[in-house]
């Protein structure tokens, strides 16, 4: 997802640098913007809400889900040399991706937060992927 599905659903809406906005926090009555948002190079949304609502309420809120938070796949680059079966930075990049939706998962909650079903298979995916990627290195 690009910042602009989260974006046309915020008020009071004002870019304040490269691919960082200030808005309203739909999770809240606000009254003067307090929600930052920021796209990072690979696509994912962060946002942060400096009054302190969670990501998975302010999402909610306007009816997305935490997974519209980040990318839909990652892209991958070839091997650069013959023979490699992954290119190293891309397989740190993939599991930073799937830590920071952990992440994200796991601080819903433990702020009491009830995740949907969509939310809970993507943090059964994040972890399996964790997982698959030690299994991979550890052989």
């Amino acid at each position: 997802m690009s910042a602009d599905k989260l974006l046309a659903r915020l008020d009071k809406v004002k870019q304040n640098g490269t691919d960082r906005w200030l808005a309203c926090c739909p999770a809240h009555v606000d009254r003067s913007p307090s929600l930052t948002i920021k796209q990072t190079d690979d696509g994912t949304v962060l946002v942060k809400c400096w009054s302190g609502c969670g990501a998975a309420d302010i999402v909610q809120a306007v009816g997305l889900s935490l997974k519209d938070l980040f990318p839909d796949r990652p892209h991958f680059r070839t091997p650069m040399r013959p023979g490699e079966r992954w290119v190293p930075r891309d397989v740190i990049a993939a599991l930073a991706h799937e830590l920071l939706t952990s992440v994200m998962y796991c601080s819903a909650m433990a702020a009491g937060k009830q995740l949907t079903q969509d939310d809970s298979e993507r943090l059964t995916l994040a972890a399996s992927r964790l997982y698959a990627a030690w299994l991979e290195v550890s052989k």
